[in-house]
């Protein structure tokens, strides 16, 4: 192996130029550049680079909820200044039953997507999972169905993707492991209730909560439980992995930080009430909501309080934490920015219905459904209304900002995909009878759908 310690001063003489001092630095400068490359390539290779840090690699995807697994990542590339519906796909619906006793009367019917169900991107496709029970892979650029894989129960919350596998909990009290290529099952695991959390999935291993009171760590291989650690209450906040660290809320009131090794305790900070919001990391700062309308700025290291501030409402949705400002909807109907130092409101914009879905913040917008039934684009810096879409229904889950588009499920039964004006669809698709549609397309369906510009 190449010693990198090794004093390049002595090598031999005839290796670099000495004919002028210009040629000796231009070699020593070549010479250096060329070893911090090689080190850098045998780090990633040898897996010592962090795999949240990889994954940036390609900007047009989304491997898992809000992009890895310091929950930092909310949206990539271009948002559509003039946008189109270019398709939108249907779900099925499932119907809740009388004995599951789950907190949801019998009768209601499932049908789109839920919280925080933010869809994964991967090349040409995108997959999600949705509350009708069924994990879709549909074509990104016309989304006619490639597979779909069946549940015991609703899948609320966000698929992660990795080693050409899809990870996701469901309602049916499992974890599952389905191959990326075709959707077949690999294997699954049993826990003791709901799965509504959403994996985090670093080297080789995956990091999740459960609604029977435990942060877990399973093998990524076989879905075998390395540790698990027990929390006060459910746990359906979507864990942030960084610096050997674990982080997650729980139902009564409490925010944990332990040992990604062991699932030893590290700190616990009292938020005071249902922490089912996904704590971000960012600059060494974790910042993380709660139901009782409590926003909270921590030190990573020590949990910490740096700054809190008090909504009339809860907060179910995740922070975007981008060019140091923090953006979060709440259930008051407000899109919030802050700042990310000490907590200031900078701007705020009012909605006419509940967000509980995560905002995607990019290219200097910030996109987000509400509980109006209307996706919105606003100006980052702030605040300013771009465009809207009135798709109907209303939205709990976080929109996929990538590859110029936008995906994002309603709880009308749809899950659409808006892009620029000018992109080309292939108008073919839509020329085929309503059953040779869902024969061929998974219920494929143009849309007429109408947006406002500001």
């Amino acid at each position: 192996m190449f010693d990198f310690t090794q004093n390049f001063s002595s090598l031999p003489v005839k290796l670099i130029s000495v004919e002028d001092k210009f040629s000796q630095e231009k070699h020593g400068r070549f010479l250096y550049y060329f070893v911090l490359f090689c080190l850098l390539l045998w780090l990633i290779k040898s897996g010592s680079y962090p795999a949240y840090a990889q994954r940036l690699s390609n900007e047009d995807d989304i491997l898992m909820f809000r992009g890895d697994c310091t929950r930092s990542l909310s949206g990539v590339g271009k948002v559509p200044r003039q946008p189109k519906v270019l398709w939108k796909f249907k779900t099925g619906r499932i119907l809740e039953g009388k004995r599951e006793r789950r907190g949801v009367p019998p009768g209601v019917y499932w049908q789109g997507t839920g919280w925080t169900g933010q869809p994964a991107k991967v090349g040409k496709r995108y997959y999600f999972g949705s509350v009708d029970s069924h994990v879709y892979c549909l074509d990104a650029d016309t989304g006619a169905l490639i597979w779909k894989y069946k549940t015991g129960h609703n899948v609320k919350g966000s698929v992660a993707i990795s080693g050409g596998r899809i990870y996701f909990g469901s309602r049916d009290n499992h974890l599952h492991c389905i191959s990326l290529a075709d959707g077949k099952l690999i294997w699954k695991r049993h826990i003791g209730n709901d799965m509504d959390s959403s994996p985090c999935v670093i080297d080789d291993r995956i990091y999740m909560g459960g609604e029977d009171g435990y942060i877990y760590c399973f093998s990524a291989q076989n879905g075998d439980v390395i540790w698990h650690f027990k929390t006060d209450g459910s746990c359906e906040s979507s864990p942030s992995v960084v610096n050997g660290r674990v982080y997650a809320g729980a139902a009564h009131g409490w925010l944990y930080c332990v040992s990604q090794e062991t699932g030893e305790l590290i700190w616990k900070f009292r938020t005071g009430d249902d922490t089912d919001s996904s704590p971000v990391y960012v600059n060494g700062r974790i910042y993380v909501g709660c139901e009782s309308g409590r926003l909270f700025c921590l030190e990573a290291s020590s949990g910490k309080l740096i700054w809190s501030g008090k909504w009339n409402q809860g907060f179910w949705a995740t922070p975007a934490v981008v060019d140091n400002r923090v953006y979060i909807g709440c259930s008051n109907g407000y899109m919030y920015c802050l700042d990310a130092d000490s907590g200031k409101v900078v701007w705020k914009y009012k909605t006419p219905g509940r967000i509980w879905g995560s905002a995607a913040v990019t290219d200097g917008c910030v996109v987000f459904g509400g509980g109006d039934g209307k996706l919105y684009c606003l100006q980052a810096t702030d605040g300013k209304l771009i465009w809207f879409f009135n798709a109907g229904g209303y939205f709990l889950s976080t929109p996929c900002v990538a590859g110029n588009r936008i995906l994002i499920g309603n709880h009308n039964g749809f899950v659409y995909c808006i892009g620029e004006e000018t992109e080309q669809v292939d108008d073919n698709l839509f020329h085929l009878s309503e059953s040779a549609k869902r024969h061929r397309n998974g219920n494929l369906e143009k849309t007429s759908s109408i947006f406002t510009l500001d």
